[in-house]
């Protein structure tokens, strides 16, 4: 444990020491152009042209001092973020509705194209020939987020892992669990994209409607009386404001994003397991499985011909087969992931079924027992199992897209072992852990904890066959 600590204590000094070094890189880089802008500047020698950057600062501090900064700032400010806001909630909402309804992508597709395709300057031109320059940014702030949002998002929709929504329906994850664990971490990666492009992007587009249309009381106006005057330095210090209050929003709205991102996972710290009262369906009585004449087929291959397999409740039983016998098939229609052509398939007993897929199917940015929470267990079960599976506290509370191969396997059986009810479907659910661990940690406890619940293990081990299960049935393809 004090090793555990050193370490962390190690890598949190290292992090701390690279930022510092980042922010050294990117004061120099901003202090050499200033540099370059102030030699410049001097060999040019006319502050109507370019004005240095003691100029700048003067006109800008002396701006600041006079009160003529503020209320074009928050005139600017108000209505171009407003535009950001409404592309960003009805850009979600877009994308949300056209990956559920096709005919709503189709439509889109042209208005989007448009949008992106067409010079700002034309549609700022349209806008005040339609209504004039009143909340003309806002208008036009919104028009060039909206396709960045909408893309960004129902691409983010469309590449949400099919796998993990498996597993939140296996599980019976409510539409909050889903949002919060499945959907949320694999859509921030598209969201943050699309902000930090959009801001931006709203940002230059708005205050650039601004002095096209010269927009009474808004920083587009002012560089307009600066560009009309030729007061170059005045210019620049409304360039150099733009600039900083791009930066200082984009910095803020992106940093939100992150600390919502990080959330989910840090309600599953150790100091945080007295949260989460026990709530499992491990006592569940077991059910019993009954297949009848089951027949699939995928286009022309028939993967499944007239199988029948009867479980009794709380019997073992060690599906085998070769490898495209239909045995992954076979769970997945049990597990109500697939449908049959024809035949019946009957469970009884009552809670979730506990499934370990082939695939380890955890949310990456959870621990161990956020994974095992968010499927309906109890954290001190979870904290408990992962123990017994020979899981150190450094194991339990590292993120499980961290984890090795075998102890992500591991992770996957504590889960179908605590949240499953009265019937258990374990495929191939050993593959990756080392025998010592599975002879001496994993199987005694398995054993112990599907003893009064129904057990189907889909296996190309005999060993395991044997030791878990009381009979093996043969699948053949």
């Amino acid at each position: 444990m004090k090793t555990s600590i050193t370490s962390q204590s190690n890598n949190i000094k290292s992090r701390t020491f690279s930022k510092a070094k980042v922010i050294i890189y990117k004061i120099s880089a901003i202090a050499f152009w200033i540099l370059i802008w102030e030699a410049l500047a001097l060999r040019i020698g006319s502050e109507l042209i370019l004005a240095s950057p003691v100029s700048v600062a003067k006109t800008l501090f002396g701006m600041i001092g006079r009160g003529e900064l503020w209320k074009p700032v928050w005139f600017s400010l108000a209505r171009i973020f407003t535009g950001f806001a409404a592309a960003l909630v009805l850009g979600s909402a877009a994308a949300v509705v056209s990956s559920r309804v096709r005919a709503v992508k189709i439509l889109l597709s042209p208005i989007t194209s448009v949008i992106k395709s067409t010079p700002v300057a034309s549609f700022i031109i349209l806008a005040i020939i339609w209504f004039g320059s009143r909340n003309l940014n806002a208008f036009i702030s919104f028009l060039m987020g909206f396709p960045i949002v909408y893309l960004n998002i129902l691409s983010g929709i469309e590449s949400v892992s099919r796998e993990l929504l498996e597993m939140s329906e296996v599980y019976g994850m409510n539409l909050r669990k889903k949002l919060t664990y499945v959907y949320l971490p694999q859509l921030m990666p598209f969201v943050t994209s699309a902000c930090s492009v959009a801001l931006g992007l709203c940002w230059k587009s708005g205050v650039a409607s601004e002095v096209i249309g010269i927009s009474v009381g808004s920083i587009g106006e002012r560089l307009y009386e600066s560009k009309l005057y030729f007061m170059t330095s005045e210019l620049l210090a409304w360039t150099v404001v733009i600039i900083v209050i791009s930066t200082v929003i984009e910095k803020l709205v992106l940093a939100a994003l992150g600390a919502a991102s990080r959330a989910p996972s840090r309600r599953f710290s150790m100091g945080n397991l007295s949260r989460y009262p026990a709530a499992s369906d491990i006592d569940a009585a077991a059910g019993g499985i009954t297949i009848s004449d089951l027949h699939k087929s995928f286009g022309e291959e028939s993967v499944l011909k007239g199988v029948s397999i009867a479980v009794a409740p709380g019997e073992h039983v060690a599906l085998m087969g070769q490898s495209g016998a239909g045995k992954t098939t076979l769970s997945r229609i049990i597990l109500g992931l697939e449908t049959q052509d024809s035949g019946n398939v009957e469970l009884t007993g009552q809670g979730k079924i506990g499934a370990v897929f082939q695939e380890d199917r955890l949310i990456g940015g959870l621990n161990s027992i956020g994974n095992i929470v968010a499927a309906g267990g109890s954290a001190s079960s979870a904290y408990s199992l992962l123990q017994d599976f020979r899981f150190t506290d450094e194991l339990i509370f590292k993120p499980c897209a961290e984890l090795s191969g075998g102890e992500k396997r591991r992770v996957a059986i504590a889960r179908a072992l605590i949240c499953g009810g009265g019937i258990l479907i374990f495929d191939e659910p050993f593959k990756g852990i080392d025998d010592e661990t599975l002879s001496e940690a994993v199987l005694p406890k398995v054993k112990e904890l599907s003893d009064s619940k129904t057990l189907l293990l889909i296996t190309h081990s005999r060993a395991e066959a044997e030791e878990l299960c009381s009979r093996t049935e043969k699948m053949e393809e």
